[in-house]
């Protein structure tokens, strides 16, 4: 059955997304100058193009796409109670796994490489594909006057699920070793278990409204949680060896929730509205998430032997880049045909 009665948008969480998406451009473009040992590709010419590793990169690495499976499965049980099995997988194949898999082959077509930068998108199709499957074999769903309170102890036992899962998976598979399947699909499975389980969490936190009804105790909480989990990151984590490492697991573990939780909450309470430009990037973030890599490459490839100031050069590249995709998602998303996928 298809439910009329669904809550209105959140534009707050529309607005984080956007907010990660021009992060995850910007990240992109400092890939290459760090010494992150992820493939990429693009290696720098000049010797003295090099970065530490940056906040946003490390923000991304620790819980910035489990943000995104989060807010991802925030919206998912609305979207399903609005359009039912059918109409909601159809929209998430023509969103998701089309899109993504247009622009993997215009990647072979115009890069040396195929570009794989849609994983997020194959993934989150994946995720919603099960949980369709499992409302429909089930027809279970969390009643509307059904309560559970979001307390300290919920979210302790989610992080501790959390960490174990991933502790476990990382006894075989390593963080950034990736697994390419039939030469399109990209899974880093040393992070799967917090992907998996965020999008749970963002489906259970829509379903008992955790995110509205959040008490300014456990808002609190968290905010001690992560405080002391960055105390302790600084503190005994270097750069050079912590990525891998138990505690770096246990640490990413507790950020990857209970920080996800409070940027969503903050952005849900503070920057719950929009305007017209805001409205028309979130209208355009899936088409600068797509475009912005082939983009990336040839601006990389041009400028690789300018001799500016190196930051200089980042600012003018992330500009670029950034404004370029935008337009062109712009101008695509004119046609009526292409909006139904962009």
């Amino acid at each position: 059955m298809v439910n009329e009665n669904v809550p209105k948008r959140i534009y707050g969480l529309d607005n984080l997304k956007v907010l990660i998406c021009l992060i995850v451009v910007i990240s992109h473009v400092m890939i290459p100058y760090t010494n992150i040992n992820i493939p990429w590709y693009f290696e720098p010419a000049l010797p003295n193009e090099t970065l530490e590793v940056n906040p946003l990169i490390n923000f991304l690495r620790i819980c910035g796409m489990s943000i995104f499976f989060m807010v991802s499965g925030y919206f998912i049980p609305t979207s399903y109670d609005k359009q039912g099995f059918g109409t909601f997988l159809w929209k998430k194949t023509k969103r998701l796994l089309i899109p993504a898999f247009v622009f993997w082959g215009l990647s072979i077509l115009c890069t040396p490489y195929p570009m794989h930068h849609m994983w997020f998108l194959q993934l989150l199709f994946c995720f919603c594909l099960l949980y369709a499957l499992f409302r429909k074999l089930t027809n279970w769903r969390i009643k509307g006057g059904s309560k559970l309170e979001l307390t300290m102890l919920i979210l302790v036992a989610y992080f501790t699920l959390i960490c174990v899962t991933s502790l476990i998976v990382r006894q075989k598979f390593y963080i950034d070793q990736f697994t390419l399947y039939f030469n399109f699909f990209l899974i880093e499975k040393a992070k799967l278990p917090q992907y998996i389980l965020s999008f749970i969490f963002g489906i259970i936190a829509r379903r008992y409204d955790w995110i509205n009804c959040v008490s300014k105790k456990v808002v609190i909480q968290t905010a001690i949680v992560i405080a002391i989990s960055y105390i302790i990151k600084e503190w005994r984590i270097t750069e050079l060896n912590y990525v891998g490492s138990r505690l770096y697991t246990i640490l990413e573990s507790c950020l990857c929730l209970f920080a996800s939780l409070m940027i969503l909450w903050i952005f849900n309470r503070y920057a719950n509205k929009t305007n017209r430009f805001i409205a028309t990037l979130s209208e355009n973030s899936l088409g600068i998430y797509l475009i912005h890599m082939p983009i990336l490459y040839y601006v990389q490839t041009y400028t690789k032997m300018w001799e500016i100031y190196f930051p200089l050069k980042l600012v003018l590249m992330m500009a670029f880049v950034m404004v370029t995709a935008f337009l062109l998602s712009y101008l695509l998303r004119k046609s009526k045909f292409i909006r139904n996928f962009l």
